[in-house]
């Protein structure tokens, strides 16, 4: 039986470990006290109660048991669970029906279905809520209007959590190797899980620039995904990063808006296919700049221009804009999976209508995967639809 808990969380609001911290509190179906560093003299008061001057800070019980690595750290030891009055379970002991790798928005549409079928499921994961979780601003969820990515995330585990769906969280699947008929995960804590079937939904990573006031600002002005938030900047001055087919699209949906569009490229020319470079040309509202970087972001509580630098002469020029989209790619989380299954050149899964990968008893749903539309609600359609076929299969 768990034990009284009292757990606060120190945090601020665009730091994307602290929205971990508290989705893995969640997971464990946890209450807890969040605190803002930035009123009054709570950080004065973190400081002085942790002894650190990083978010998240954790205090359990008085207890402070530092950031989300830290909580992770202790959930890999079994410690954790101890220390909230929990048994400690070992399951890599046991056979799974399933095991489904991610716990973004695939993952865990798949752990419902599965478990609603009543499939014996493990939801194994390095980490929680995927791209979503960082994503502030999110209005084109049905049902979920005007709601943030860790919200979501959290309805998410509320949901799921109605099934007992077991979890190892902090875990990194490292590959999928064969035992006999079935299929053993091997992961970075030198554990292996065996299970009849798999569903990867590892999801992928937006590219990012590297610079602190982009996360300081994201959803304040820094943005990842025009096709969802474009409609914020109508008729305001916009700059896009990337010269690839992503970045060429969200330039035009975005000029299409009434937006005057700055597109940054750092190549020599732009990238993308033909066509689009086409439609780019005759829009008089966007100004390409090819040989161009993204010197520096202004800004404390939304974003208030860029510095963009020429590569070749180093000269500098000062855009004032309202919106910054970052285009620049995705990158497949797959890298574990080696030659097992078939990829493409992004490193995505190859899947067909049914979801299976080519190789027997593991499946593939979402980001990680080579479907077209990357958006939270075909990702999560992507998961039910792996969980049914796996369902199916297992008969």
């Amino acid at each position: 039986m768990s034990k009284e808990l009292n757990i606060e969380v120190y945090s601020k609001e665009w730091c994307p470990y602290c929205k971990k911290a508290k989705a893995f509190l969640k997971s464990k179906g946890l209450n807890f006290k969040e605190i803002d560093i930035n009123e009054g003299d709570n950080y004065e008061v973190m400081q002085e109660r942790t002894g650190n001057k990083t978010v998240p800070q954790i205090i359990i019980n008085d207890q402070s048991l530092g950031g989300y690595d830290d909580l992770i750290a202790l959930e890999n030891k079994g410690e954790f669970n101890q220390l909230i009055g929990r048994d400690v379970k070992d399951l890599s002991t046991k056979e799974w029906e399933l095991i489904i790798l991610g716990a973004g928005p695939a993952a865990l549409n798949a752990a419902l279905y599965a478990a609603r079928k009543g499939i014996e499921l493990l939801l194994l994961t390095k980490d929680i809520g995927g791209q979503v979780i960082t994503t502030n601003e999110i209005d084109n969820y049905l049902g979920k209007s005007e709601t943030t990515g860790a919200e979501l995330i959290y309805d998410f585990w509320d949901h799921i959590a109605k099934y007992d769906v077991e979890t190892v969280i902090g875990e990194e699947a490292v590959g999928i190797g064969d035992l006999g008929a079935k299929k053993v995960i091997k992961t970075d804590n030198e554990k292996e899980y065996v299970t009849e079937s798999v569903i990867i939904a590892t999801g992928a990573q937006k590219r990012h620039l590297g610079m602190k006031q982009e996360y300081v600002l994201t959803g304040k002005g820094v943005h990842y995904c025009a096709s969802c938030d474009a409609f914020l900047y109508k008729g305001q001055p916009v700059a896009v990063v990337g010269g690839g087919n992503s970045g060429l699209e969200a330039a035009i949906d975005l000029a299409n808006i009434g937006c005057e569009v700055d597109l940054l490229e750092v190549q020599d020319k732009l990238m993308g296919d033909e066509y689009l470079q086409d439609r780019v040309k005759n829009k008089e509202m966007i100004t390409v700049h090819t040989s161009t970087t993204v010197d520096q972001i202004n800004g404390q509580d939304k974003l208030e221009s860029v510095v963009i630098k020429n590569v070749n002469d180093d000269s500098t020029k000062e855009l004032d804009i309202n919106g910054l989209f970052i285009e620049i790619g995705l990158v497949a989380n797959s890298d574990f999976v080696g030659e097992l299954v078939e990829r493409n050149r992004a490193k995505e899964i190859k899947i067909n209508h049914k979801n299976e990968t080519g190789v027997e008893r593991i499946w593939a749903a979402g980001d990680v995967t080579n479907i077209i539309d990357k958006q939270i609600i075909t990702s999560a359609a992507e998961g039910a639809k792996a969980a049914l076929r796996v369902n199916q299969y297992l008969g």
